[in-house]
């Protein structure tokens, strides 16, 4: 096996030796293809295959009758949409290749084609458009033998009308009666490549595009079988051009209404993992989404921001060490709750992040073990206070804020003042979080004190008489 093709077998070693980002899976397997055909130990080396296209092409310009060996002729068709000289862009040599192989009723070439095409298949591509109307007339003329399965797969599914395909896979496995690899199995797209090929991602785009233009509930459904859809082998993403697409589906039906706490676990749990990580932290992945798709992104920020306060209110009633502590922490709660919750009548919470002391970071990571809750896991961590100490670190408008558990003073910033602490870190030194140019303590929280002055900063408005919603629950 050539060092190449050594690499081939691992594509992202591939990626990593080529210095690039991450390669869209359709033309990496053509990379892999020039390597490596059908799984046999015949290898070809990649400079081999510009050879090969200069010599089919010359070929295809002479009324020789000298054929093509079977070898070139194979190759030359699977490799019929690759660079460097892809005979599929050139019309004269695309008609004399494929009459090559119709001549010649060579299955193994003529099987090459077909494999070529729904791998490179884009619907806007005029090279793939053309390539589908010989193949469809192609079809229509082969001798096929009562064993091959293509006459019914390309009928049924209309396989070779870059129109129809995509919807087609789509509707069917949005319906929910079989799995997407079922679906794909009973279509010819059953190995991995042809499953992560160019016609499936057309296919999956199309269904991402459906599900985005449904409501609420009714979205269920398909974001789960889209879920199921993209998982490729190793369980990561599937289809790279349509992670924009995909986050879209995901978040999009949501912009009004809630889904189920489970089934937004679910999805933040795959967002997460396909995204490689939470996108406050690392939104490189991101950006895409965040430019073409504000209004979904809007909803995972709010359903990020929404855990991090619940996750801070939740550890710290636990840290809580004595009945006092927990009535005094329950008057906290009911004040930052009163913003998570609004109801546009006051400023919400913009984004949030939450720096845990040893302490509440162990309890945090033990209870995201326990509930299967990811979202304990997403915090910093703070250094030189006390172990039992955290910080919850809010974005409202102009306001950065911090606000400590136990007895520690909060921190107002506004923007544009120095030493404003950035949300989103690994971690966080004491004095960083507490140098704001505003520091109030929290005194008599049953009198709505502390309340009623944050609460004026915050929106710029005097209350004589604090918030129903301020009042806690009975402790």
């Amino acid at each position: 096996m050539t060092h190449l093709a050594n690499l081939a077998a691992d594509p992202k070693l591939l990626v990593a030796r080529m210095r690039i980002g991450a390669t869209e899976p359709a033309q990496l397997r053509r990379a892999v293809s020039q390597i490596q055909y059908n799984g046999s130990d015949s290898f070809i080396e990649a400079e081999e295959i510009g050879d090969l296209q200069h010599r089919i092409a010359a070929w295809a310009k002479t009324d020789s009758k000298d054929n093509l060996s079977r070898r070139d002729l194979r190759i030359g068709c699977q490799a019929v949409l690759h660079p460097p000289l892809a005979p599929a862009e050139n019309e004269a040599v695309l008609e004399r290749l494929l009459e090559e192989v119709e001549r010649k009723k060579r299955r193994a070439a003529f099987f090459a084609v077909i494999d070529a095409y729904l791998d490179g298949f884009d619907n806007e591509s005029e090279t793939i458009l053309s390539l589908a109307r010989r193949l469809e007339k192609m079809t229509a003329r082969w001798p096929w033998r009562d064993g091959d399965v293509w006459p019914a797969k390309i009928s049924e599914f209309s396989l070779m009308d870059p129109a129809r395909a995509p919807e087609n896979l789509a509707r069917l496995i949005l319906a929910g009666k079989e799995s997407p690899k079922r679906v794909f199995q009973d279509a010819g797209l059953d190995t991995v490549g042809r499953r992560f090929g160019g016609l499936a991602e057309a296919a999956f785009r199309f269904a991402c595009h459906l599900v985005i233009r449904m409501k609420g509930q009714e979205a269920v459904s398909g974001q789960r079988k889209l879920i199921e859809w993209a998982r490729d082998e190793d369980g990561d993403f599937g289809y790279q051009r349509a992670w924009p697409d995909f986050v879209e589906a995901s978040l999009t039906p949501w912009e009004v209404e809630e889904p189920s706490e489970a089934h937004k676990s679910a999805l933040l749990e795959m967002l997460e993992r396909f995204g490689g990580g939470d996108p406050r932290a690392d939104p490189g992945r991101w950006r895409t989404v965040m430019d073409r798709a504000p209004g979904a992104y809007a909803v995972l920020v709010r359903w990020l921001t929404r855990a991090s306060v619940l996750q801070f209110l939740d550890i710290v009633d636990r840290l809580m060490p004595d009945h006092a502590s927990k009535l005094m922490w329950s008057y906290r709660r009911a004040f930052w709750m009163s913003y998570l919750l609004s109801d546009g009548s006051a400023p919400g919470i913009d984004a949030a992040w939450v720096a845990f002391g040893d302490d509440g970071a162990r309890l945090a990571r033990k209870t995201a073990r326990e509930t299967g809750d990811k979202s304990f896991t997403a915090f910093g961590k703070q250094y030189d206070k006390s172990p039992q100490h955290a910080a919850l670190i809010l974005q409202m408008g102009d306001l950065t804020i911090v606000d400590w558990s136990h007895s520690a003073k909060y921190q107002v910033w506004k923007r544009g003042q120095r030493g404003i602490p950035s949300l989103f870190k690994d971690s966080y030194r004491y004095g960083t979080l507490y140098n704001a140019p505003i520091q109030e303590s929290h005194v008599s929280p049953r009198t709505y004190t502390w309340q009623r002055r944050l609460a004026k900063i915050i929106e710029g408005r005097v209350f004589f008489s604090p918030k129903p919603a301020w009042s806690p629950k009975v402790v």
